[in-house]
């Protein structure tokens, strides 16, 4: 067993406010809806409250694009709100966690206008150029946009509403860290840095991540702000453990994403995928679980991904077993989980047809490029309908009403296709089978189990069948809609997401935890 952090064994809920709980009839969550919900939140056991931007933006990007890093955004409320969120919360022992953007900031920004309008103090804040490089966006297309007015090209990453951040420049970097401190004075505990990665760049050379100075700028930001003493996680994609080492020390982030196994049928990226590789899959559990001597984040869903559920298993007639399956897997890694809205009670991929239904820049952007590639209408749909970051972004179900209980007016997105039966009124009617009451309760064993669970592990893989045997405890999941025979250990059950547990058989999608030693 190895030593265990202070900001280690915890379990971080992720809320998108837009899509959360509406408290005043507009179609959009707000900050006073997640107040009202807190009660529901406690109950399931989590210590941090994620919550995507909350600042200041047109929302172009859904609140990745900040216009005002001290704002809170008038569509989810005002800054009393918020202190008021961060009280209220910690009355229920959970602690608020902020979503920052650093890598750039809407071109709707103060300092962004102001270099437009010709100043060059700040046009020294972001990249400008009279000669674009050959770098492209993630979003697609060139990464540099003209404006005639200057004759020059600045750089955005994403979209073209988002002007990357130059932090090469210390004053950059001195605002940026007046800023956090702001919000950790106000009260917030923790912090979800997106695309921290690429706040160090080469632009000579087209190194938008990880450039030279990554490394520097980000013990240079922790020794100015949370130091060890605030839960951070970075958002980064894949990176080797030497990177995972390098980012996450004394001087850094406290954990950074991975995403490895989420992304690991990405053929070459995520419009194409491959289907579940239980084989691939398991050899970045155990990369993360045996090798890496730090606490992993670990997360099946979040607000770019589609439903874990929809994606790998059977979100349909296997619905409850499939979700539970998934958290009784991901429960028994060491490091952090992190959980995002919804999943608690099973919710699946949104299951719309319909292009018109989408609002997400990346999926219309896709749309388009596919089209212009020669793709049929069914061909890219079905692409569409199975990766769009839309599948997250649908407002919570709470009920079986018109709008799910989110809002008394059309929401600003829209519902999945089952709204009507995948929602928490039904899912916590049914207490013996009810995707909530077994979140809790197998977060409750992970709480407690945790030193048996920071320890070497070993992983096995035969056929559909995973198999993980730590000292004291082992876990069957089968990831297939066929029974199949096992030989069980002869030791008492922990937990099991059946609530008849047949001999010498696994039943579809089961999970099952014995207790093999005593700790």
């Amino acid at each position: 067993m190895f030593h265990v952090n202070h900001l280690e064994n915890k379990v971080i809920y992720q809320i998108y406010p837009k899509s959360f709980m509406d408290s005043n009839g507009d179609g959009v969550g707000d900050l006073k809806g997640i107040i009202s919900k807190l009660e529901y939140l406690a109950g399931l056991g989590i210590d941090y409250l994620w919550l995507s931007p909350i600042n200041q933006s047109p929302q172009r990007d859904n609140g990745y694009d900040i216009s005002d890093y001290y704002a809170i955004d008038p569509r989810f409320g005002t800054l009393e709100d918020y202190k008021l969120l961060i009280h209220e919360a910690a009355k229920w022992n959970i602690k608020i966690m902020m979503d920052l953007v650093l890598n750039h900031t809407s071109t709707d920004h103060a300092w962004f206008q102001k270099a437009l309008a010709g100043d060059a103090h700040y046009q020294k804040f972001y990249y400008f150029s009279d000669r674009p490089t050959t770098a492209t966006s993630v979003f697609g297309g060139s990464a540099w946009n003209f404006v005639p007015e200057l004759n020059k090209y600045y750089f955005c990453l994403f979209d073209k509403t988002q002007a990357d951040l130059n932090w090469d420049n210390p004053e950059v970097r001195q605002e940026i860290y007046k800023m956090v401190n702001y919000w950790i004075d106000l009260g917030v505990q923790g912090f979800r840095l997106d695309v921290i990665d690429s706040i160090s760049k080469d632009l000579n050379n087209n190194i938008v991540s990880r450039g030279p100075r990554f490394i520097e700028y980000l013990s240079e930001l922790s020794d100015q702000t949370f130091q060890d003493k605030i839960l951070t996680v970075g958002e980064c994609w894949n990176p080797p453990l030497e990177q995972m080492y390098a980012m996450c020390g004394e001087h850094g982030l406290f954990q950074a994403f991975h995403f490895a196994d989420i992304t690991h049928n990405h053929r070459p990226n995520k419009w194409n995928l491959d289907p579940l590789s239980l084989k691939t899959v398991v050899e970045v559990y155990e990369k993360w679980q045996n090798q890496y001597a730090g606490a992993p984040a670990w997360a099946m869903n979040n607000h770019d991904s589609p439903r874990l559920l929809s994606l790998w298993l059977d979100d349909q007639t296997y619905r409850y077993e499939s979700a539970t399956l998934l958290i009784t897997l991901y429960s028994m890694f060491k490091g952090n989980l992190y959980l995002y809205q919804g999943e608690e009670i099973g919710m699946t991929n949104a299951h719309q047809e319909d292009i018109n239904w989408y609002n997400d820049i990346e999926t219309l952007n896709a749309y388009q490029e596919m089209k212009e590639q020669g793709l049929s209408e069914e061909e890219i749909m079905q692409k569409i309908m199975k990766v769009s970051r839309d599948n997250a972004r649908v407002s919570m179900h709470w009920n079986a009403s018109t709008y799910a209980g989110f809002s008394t007016v059309k929401p600003w997105l829209g519902l999945a296709q089952n709204h009507t039966t995948v929602n928490v009124a039904n899912d916590l009617a049914n207490p013996q089978h009810s995707i909530y009451y077994y979140y809790k309760s197998i977060l409750a064993l992970r709480k407690n189990f945790y030193p048996h669970i920071n320890t070497m592990a070993t992983f096995h893989v035969d056929d559909s069948i995973l198999t993980i045997t730590y000292p004291t405890h082992k876990l069957y999941a089968n990831f297939s809609a066929k029974a199949t025979d096992y030989t069980p250990p002869l030791a008492p059950i922990l937990i099991s997401n059946y609530e008849e547990n047949l001999p010498h058989q696994l039943q579809p999608y089961q999970a099952i935890i014995y207790q093999i030693a005593n700790g």
